[in-house]
């Protein structure tokens, strides 16, 4: 092809036929050009759809990791529920001392808790990708605003039941005997005087009951917005990538 280029730019200059020259060295800039032009294009072209597909799996990760979280929820949720159930039946002077000694489960209901924590490790690579379009704008503020939502009221909410969980753990070690016998040996007898006779065990009891019914609160909420938002992120990569979610 550089041949033929060559011998007609050749045959054209040795005529002097200087005009029609002119004319044809600017054609084969200008082919020369619109090649480049279309190489760049097909370039960016790749570079987008790279960039598409890298953003399509992040949103399949948080698929997934959402669903890992709703999974342990699924799981924590009715624990928590009991526990504040039966605190506030404890409250309410629903159990005698002999209920103390014959149910271990009361025990149970205020000396641990389920501790959870959001995973946000594949949200957080959304913060260094640049949406793609619109669609793709609106589907990553509407993850941001989920988790700066969800993480801040969640682990203030954790932190606070942790606090006086541990709070109550320490008092009980250092001011009641009947501690340690009903931690380590699963002796209750004492426990159980305490517990239906004791003001300041109730006290303790009715703060950490309050801190865990927030905290159960907004893990249900947030457990329920998650799926939610799973459906919409699933959604846009059927509609809008065409790209079917791998996870259930």
């Amino acid at each position: 092809m550089k041949r033929i280029f060559g011998r007609i730019r050749l045959s054209l200059f040795n005529q002097s036929k200087i005009g029609k020259y002119l004319g044809y060295a600017f054609g084969e800039i200008i082919l020369v050009v619109i090649g480049i032009l279309i190489a760049l294009q097909i370039n960016n072209w790749n570079e987008n759809r790279k960039s598409k597909q890298e953003l399509d799996r992040i949103y399949l990760s948080i698929i997934d990791e959402i669903d890992n979280d709703v999974q342990i929820l699924n799981e924590y949720l009715p624990i928590f529920e009991w526990k504040v159930n039966t605190l506030t039946r404890i409250l309410n002077g629903a159990y005698s001392a002999e209920d103390w000694i014959n149910n271990d489960s009361l025990y149970r209901s205020f000396s641990s808790y389920p501790d959870f924590a959001i995973s946000q490790e594949k949200s957080n690579l959304l913060k260094t990708k640049v949406a793609m379009d619109q669609k793709s704008r609106d589907l990553n503020n509407l993850i941001a605003d989920f988790y700066n939502k969800y993480t801040v009221d969640i682990d203030i909410k954790s932190r606070e039941a942790f606090t006086s969980f541990h709070r109550n753990y320490a008092y009980w070690e250092e001011h009641e005997a009947w501690f340690f016998q009903a931690f380590w040996q699963e002796k209750f007898d004492k426990l159980s005087l305490y517990a239906t006779r004791s003001p300041i065990f109730k006290n303790k009891i009715a703060f950490f009951n309050a801190l865990l019914r927030r905290l159960f609160l907004a893990l249900d909420s947030y457990r329920k917005d998650a799926i939610i938002l799973q459906k919409e992120i699933e959604s846009y990569l059927i509609i809008h990538r065409d790209m079917a979610p791998t996870s259930k």
